[in-house]
């Protein structure tokens, strides 16, 4: 709902008329609005209900640069201790990434490639930190925002190139623009949505 729009920055929740939409109980609703809140996306107050923190065209790309820069550390360490089996893994997963029409399939190696990447280039709390950055689209990113794939594809392929060659500064930087990219593409779909609503 935030995402699409129909709760905009300080509304109100309207909880128990989600709860009867999904035929659930309240109890439901306010676990999931604690997640919310745990993520950013809500704001709880005491005896008045859970507010919404908008997303907008300016968090969109706030939160993909706060991404990028975490994920291409991440990417610049793995590239510091990568050995020729773990980059030949990555290497077989872009090459699924680059090739795969089927989107389920292809998210599935999307997610995989960028876990490997955290296991190794992370320390044990890194995937609790990026956890909340992950979710800022519900569903598939890749069919939501026009473009997504394509970027990624390009991405993942320079990144691995630069992993290859041994160079974790070039592989972070890769990420960077990636991120950056994604982030702003992300923003131009919610600049379109908010156009269309006025």
């Amino acid at each position: 709902l935030v995402f699409t729009g129909a709760l905009h920055d300080g509304d109100r929740v309207p909880q128990r008329q989600i709860a009867e939409e999904l035929g659930v109980s309240s109890v439901p609703v306010r676990e999931a609005l604690v997640g919310l809140q745990r993520e950013g996306v809500v704001t709880i107050e005491p005896n008045r209900g859970a507010f919404v923190n908008g997303l907008d065209a300016d968090v969109a790309t706030e939160q993909f640069y706060v991404f990028g820069r975490v994920y291409g550390l991440a990417i610049r360490r793995a590239t510091e201790r990568a050995t020729p089996e773990w980059i030949d893994e990555l290497e077989a997963l872009a090459r699924r990434i680059r090739s795969e029409a089927d989107a389920d399939k292809w998210l599935a190696a999307s997610i995989r490639f960028q876990n490997r990447v955290i296991e190794l280039g992370g320390s044990k709390r890194l995937p609790a930190l990026m956890r909340p950055l992950w979710n800022i689209v519900p569903g598939n990113f890749f069919d939501a925002i026009p473009g997504s794939l394509k970027r990624t594809r390009r991405g993942v392929s320079e990144i691995i190139a630069a992993m290859r060659a041994g160079d974790p500064g070039r592989a972070e930087e890769a990420s960077w623009a990636m991120m950056d990219d994604l982030g702003g593409l992300l923003a131009k779909r919610l600049r379109e949505r908010a156009r269309q609503r006025v």
